[in-house]
């Protein structure tokens, strides 16, 4: 007869060893747990993000499912599997994982995140909008929300309002050289050249070998 749940001192030395970069070595110990406690769910959503992370991303779906199985209504698994899918270019489904992920966990700031990026990889980007208000609402300070929003809202064409979740962002992160280099694209869009450069050159100062930054910040200034 199998012991109900595996020692929590034994979850945490996998854990630290997944942290550490140590994922062959986490595995192993975790596939070893599985076969003490082979109704662990927690445990075979740790094997899943260890082949994820080795790029064995069959074997990943194989565990996040098994894991389901135990446990359906285990947000955090559905989120991994959704992450998964994403990997595997898999997009509707990975929609479908975090959809039920967040059924389950409404307030699951992670999955909404992963869900508008999956949207806006869809080509939905009005859906995407959505969930990156969500996002923000649940966590004001999501730095890449932010960026992510702007880049949505930039195809969408509302340049001014991408400007306003650019500076928002760098409000809260003002080394976010990326974040720079976006602000200035949709000002130069926006027709604010003078605005772009210093934007431009807010990007290559913290990113000196930022390459696209210092193509567009040339092509301004000849």
């Amino acid at each position: 007869m199998y012991q109900q749940e595996p020692p929590q001192e034994k979850i945490q030395s996998v854990t630290e060893l997944f942290s550490n970069g140590q994922i062959q070595e986490a595995l192993v110990n975790v596939e070893a747990l599985i076969k003490d406690y082979p109704d662990e769910a927690l445990l075979y959503n740790i094997s899943g993000a260890c082949y994820a992370s080795l790029d064995k991303l069959d074997d990943a779906v194989k565990r996040y499912k098994k894991s389901l199985a135990i446990k359906p209504d285990y947000a955090e698994a559905h989120n991994n599997l959704g992450n998964t899918f994403i990997e595997l270019d898999q997009l509707d489904l990975a929609v479908k994982s975090f959809e039920e992920a967040l059924t389950i966990k409404p307030d699951f700031v992670d999955a909404h995140y992963n869900l508008a990026v999956t949207l806006q990889g869809l080509g939905q980007l009005d859906a995407a909008v959505k969930c990156y208000d969500q996002v923000l609402a649940i966590q004001p300070d999501y730095a890449e929300a932010f960026n992510s929003l702007g880049n949505a809202l930039k195809e969408l064409g509302q340049l001014d309002t991408a400007v306003k979740s650019y500076e928002q962002l760098l409000a809260i992160k003002p080394d976010y050289a990326e974040a720079h280099f976006n602000l200035a694209v949709t000002l130069q869009g926006l027709g604010q050249l003078d605005t772009a450069v210093k934007s431009y050159e807010k990007a290559v100062a913290i990113k000196p070998d930022y390459a696209e930054a210092h193509n567009n910040l040339g092509s301004i200034l000849q």
